[in-house]
């Protein structure tokens, strides 16, 4: 059997660096073709497609770049016609994907989608062509059930998170920060800017505001980057040095024990919020846009929240600010009071623990066994 996936942004590549794992180990003689990334290469896929071409964020921004994506979207499909695979599984990116799947669907290939698209907080109308577009849709997050079953989707069913399985439920803190080989007795804080190039230039100062003014307020703090490619390590040693930040720590990769091993992280809105929730870890989320992206982005929310964990939760857990509230003097001042409140950061132990076991199943079995049935 020939399998093909697509993805389209980093966390899309570490949910198929998994499940490509999982097939090799049980089902040796398939075939895996597609778009790569970095997760996904060092289990040997090898691909002339990368997920490097589609690092795009923001309303706008796609526009702009709209005849590059297009081209590469169109070359990768022209690229499936030929190679005829016999499934196709898109992963998350719904605007690429979902092109890509109704067409292969159309030709006569079997078509899944994981990660349903957040139907829940903005274009609900997109449900209306799910059965035009793709055979059956994996949800990930437990919420999605019961929406999806009021909406009467039929195709689809819950799979857990592929990232849940990853974490225990009681994570060891010491364990990551011998891993790191972290001798710092004070408070650490993880700061996690994005994934992509234009997210970390984007977000990178705000947050190093929030070093500056922290630094004011408590003594021997420890702030840490986890890094994502070596043009990012180049902007923030930049950006560190610029400013003559000396208790900041860049490391390339380690996200999971730069997170585990801190006492409090400050995120860009995303995969990285979930992966905080599974290892029980307070945190407080920011997203920033564009002027014009925000008020778009605005306009089309229909969801209470922007972060995961209050998704998932249904009320407020995790401080989040949006746009020109994402500013340096309130993130630091939230941090100070959430680092003083061990109420608070007992009580978040108990919500993330509850979503954690309510995600965690045999994602990647569940998967297989409806593909390969």
């Amino acid at each position: 059997m020939k399998i093909a996936i697509g993805i389209g942004e980093l966390s899309g590549d570490l949910i198929a660096s998994g499940l490509i794992k999982h097939i090799q180990k049980n089902y040796p003689d398939t075939q895996i073709i597609g778009i790569t990334g970095p997760n996904c290469q060092k289990i040997g896929l090898k691909s002339s497609f990368n997920i490097s071409e589609l690092s795009v964020r923001g309303f706008f921004e796609v526009i702009y770049n709209y005849k590059r994506l297009s081209r590469f979207r169109n070359n990768f499909l022209n690229y499936l016609y030929e190679q005829k695979p016999d499934i196709y599984l898109g992963i998350d990116a719904p605007d690429f994907n979902f092109y890509i799947e109704k067409r292969l669907k159309r030709s006569g290939i079997k078509t899944y989608h994981m990660v349903c698209p957040s139907i829940w907080a903005w274009r609900k109308s997109r449900y209306k062509n799910f059965k035009k577009t793709f055979d059956h849709l994996f949800c990930i997050f437990a919420h999605e059930v019961k929406f999806l079953k009021n909406l009467k989707v039929k195709n689809f069913s819950f799979v857990g998170h592929p990232l849940a399985n990853t974490f225990p439920i009681l994570p060891e803190k010491k364990t990551s920060k011998d891993k790191l080989k972290l001798k710092h007795n004070g408070k650490i804080i993880a700061l996690l800017p994005g994934s992509r190039n234009s997210e970390v230039v984007w977000n990178t100062d705000i947050l190093l505001k929030t070093v500056q003014i922290l630094n004011k307020e408590l003594p021997n703090l420890l702030f840490m980057i986890p890094v994502t490619t070596s043009k990012n390590l180049y902007y923030l040693k930049y950006k560190k040095h610029t400013l003559g930040i000396d208790n900041l720590t860049l490391i390339h990769g380690h996200s999971h024990d730069i997170l585990n091993a801190a006492d409090i992280s400050i995120i860009a809105s995303g995969t990285a919020t979930l992966e905080a929730v599974f290892l029980k870890k307070p945190m407080i989320i920011f997203y920033k846009l564009s002027s014009i992206s925000y008020l778009l982005f605005k306009a089309l929310l229909r969801s209470k929240f922007i972060g995961l964990p209050n998704i998932l939760a249904n009320k407020l857990i995790s401080p989040e600010f949006v746009h020109k509230k994402a500013s340096a003097e309130v993130i630091s001042s939230k941090v100070l009071e959430m680092l003083n409140d061990s109420k608070y950061l007992k009580n978040i132990k108990t919500e993330f623990t509850k979503i954690h076991k309510a995600h965690k199943l045999d994602t990647n079995e569940l998967i297989c066994k409806k593909i390969f049935k």
